[in-house]
């Protein structure tokens, strides 16, 4: 059984990264003509690397990081999906300030296992005294207990005790989990001639294959996978933990000098459909480390409210304007919630972590986690939006407490949308729905999911709506649906809901009567003044079951024409057109008559049934469209059959 695995070195220049890469995999990860003639990393470099350790296979994606400040920004594009990082420090010099600044930032990107390579003991004077400077650098922080490895790539040693401790640091790191939603920060973009656009990256979150569209976001743009290669070997899918190769068609790769919105490049993401959509506003927990950088003044600096700053994710870097909320300033040491605007897209997820950087000075400022990936500007300094960030704050990753926040926050949302940009498959969001419900939190109508506290709330205002209608006009059937949309929709967030919670009211105890909804248990009652006419109204429609009276002859008078309007509204009497009406008794045994000799004959002409029925043709006519209406029958020409 073999998995694969992500490392990636960081570190100073010079300390022996990309020596330290060769000297394990056999490749030289420098791949650019002026980094070989420099002999300085400039680029992130790729290579492969399988190791077996206590009969386990491990097959190990490497990438190592340019350690010069002046390209600490390729550092960062290359350290986002790590599952261990290979933390290089030269024993002859200690720890540096790119040392440093690396360690912050693996920090901040919340990378927890790690590995420290002490390398050039072959020349260092007291390779003990370096791994003590090691360690007391590491003291108090996350990777306090980590391994540190004395090792030469020069001379070869410690590299087989380096690999056996890098294999049993990463048989604790958990299996990547299939979300079903896959996502490939791009490291690289280029073409290659006769195949076309190539993109490399580390795939996470879920599984592609050979033909599968996708999307290059936060831009949107269509393309297809042609092939993919992982591992050196052409693959017909590939699941998440990989670093990949994918051919893409229907998309070019983006030179540099063309607008922003064309072709694909380092920076974008990969997904499989529009869930990583881009966002202008993002709202996070922001960072400052307590640690100085030595050499960078500036990095023991309070970090401002209202500044421009470098927004680095996964493998992209975007200018920002960062806004703190309850203070003008972050001290070293502190964390604040903040949000981040942006002139172009971003495309984060929920949890999702990040460094903060000065473009400009070139120095690391602070680092956080997302906490709402589509936040709205307007809503930043609302106590209901705090709420909100305050309770992912104390648990950034945890699935019931977004869905809660969401819920409670947003009060309604097609499950299909819900907790689309975050960590958790669509089975795990769906069994967390269920639970919240079972607790009395959530409630559900048709595809959507509703804050119940505040849907129960809504539908027993509009149930008192119905119920006050009864109150005040206890002759009429029920409240109009019309009047009762006009009032509610004042009340929720879209007109949309209305029909949902319409849904709900007749899922519960009221019904539909015609144009108006009444409440199961209200009969409504006809006005004393009109009571004598409606008797008259009902003994003459009732008089000939199967050939009443027309209707000019059935209400006579205005008062008695009222007393019709009501039985109709009741349901008592049946209006088939604007000339004829029946009785409810009448209609429902001319209909049974139809139905058995359909079901007996299969068809039948509208003389047959007139025929079977004994009815008149004025009856038989309006009352056979209105089975048809209704889905009893259905018309063939001039036959009539069962629908």
């Amino acid at each position: 059984m073999s998995r694969p695995f992500i490392v990636g070195t960081a570190g100073h220049i010079d300390h022996g990264k990309s020596s330290l890469i060769q000297a394990l995999s056999g490749v030289n990860p420098d791949r650019l003509p002026e980094e070989k003639k420099r002999g300085m990393t400039i680029e992130l470099g790729f290579a492969q690397l399988s190791l077996e350790h206590d009969g386990e296979d491990f097959h190990l994606g490497l990438i190592d990081v340019p350690g010069h400040s002046d390209f600490v920004k390729n550092m960062v594009a290359g350290v986002s999906a790590l599952d261990l990082a290979l933390f290089v420090v030269a024993a002859d010099d200690g720890w540096m300030p790119q040392t440093e600044e690396h360690y912050q930032i693996l920090t901040y990107l919340g990378i927890q296992r790690a590995v420290v390579a002490l390398t050039k003991i072959d020349i260092a004077e007291d390779p003990e005294l370096a791994v003590d400077d090691v360690r007391e650098n590491l003291a108090g922080g996350p990777w306090e207990e980590i391994p540190i490895l004395p090792v030469s790539s020069h001379t070869g040693e410690g590299l087989d005790e380096l690999r056996a401790v890098v294999c049993q640091q990463l048989r604790q790191v958990p299996e990547r989990r299939d979300l079903g939603k896959p996502r490939l920060s791009v490291d690289r973009a280029f073409s290659i001639k006769g195949a076309g656009t190539v993109v490399t990256g580390t795939l996470i979150n879920g599984s592609i294959e050979t033909g599968q569209k996708l999307i290059v976001q936060p831009r949107g743009l269509e393309a297809q996978v042609r092939s993919i290669q992982a591992h050196g070997s052409q693959q017909e899918s590939l699941g998440p933990g990989n670093r990949c190769a994918l051919n893409l068609n229907q998309v070019s790769v983006r030179d540099g000098k063309q607008n922003l919105r064309d072709g694909v490049g380092r920076g974008d993401i990969i997904t499989a459909s529009d869930e990583a959509e881009g966002a202008l506003v993002i709202d996070v927990l922001l960072r400052k480390s307590s640690r100085a950088i030595r050499g960078i003044k500036q990095s023991a600096n309070p970090l401002k409210t209202g500044r421009e700053v470098m927004f680095h994710h996964g493998s992209s870097g975007q200018p920002a304007r960062l806004h703190l909320r309850g203070v003008r300033r972050l001290q070293p040491g502190g964390e604040v919630l903040a949000e981040l605007r942006f002139s172009e897209p971003v495309s984060v997820w929920s949890g999702d972590h990040f460094v903060l950087r000065d473009a400009s000075l070139g120095s690391t400022l602070a680092g956080g986690v997302v906490l709402d990936p589509d936040a709205n500007r307007r809503a930043f300094r609302k106590a209901f939006q705090e709420r909100y960030l305050e309770a992912r704050a104390a648990a950034p990753r945890d699935l019931f407490v977004m869905l809660q926040t969401q819920m409670e926050r947003d009060l309604a949302i097609r499950q299909s949308q819900l907790l689309q940009k975050a960590p958790f498959s669509a089975a795990e969001i769906e069994k967390a729905v269920q639970a919240l419900g079972e607790k009395g939190q959530l409630t559900r109508v048709g595809d959507w999911v509703f804050w119940k506290l505040w849907w129960d709330e809504k539908s027993t205002e509009a149930g008192a709506l119905v119920c006050s209608h009864h109150e005040r006009h206890p002759d009429e059937l029920g409240l109009p649906l019309k009047k009762l949309r006009e009032l509610m929709t004042k009340k929720l967030p879209s007109e949309k809901f209305f029909d949902l919670l319409l849904q709900g009211l007749l899922a519960s105890h009221f019904a539909k009567a015609g144009p108006a909804i009444r409440h199961a248990d209200h009969t409504p009652q006809l006005p004393e003044a009109l009571q004598r006419a409606g008797r008259k109204v009902q003994d003459r429609v009732e008089s000939d079951l199967i050939n009443p009276p027309n209707k000019k002859n059935t209400a006579t008078n205005a008062e008695e024409e009222k007393a019709l309007r009501f039985l109709v509204n009741s349901g008592i009497v049946i209006d088939l057109d604007a000339k004829t009406v029946i009785s409810l008794a009448g209609y429902q045994a001319i209909r049974e008559q139809i139905l058995s000799y359909l079901a007996q004959h299969k068809e039948a002409t509208a003389s047959d049934l007139r025929k079977e029925t004994g009815t008149s043709r004025r009856i038989l006519m309006p009352l056979l469209e209105r089975l048809d209406e209704f889905g009893d029958t259905k018309r063939v020409g001039d036959l009539r059959r069962l629908a």
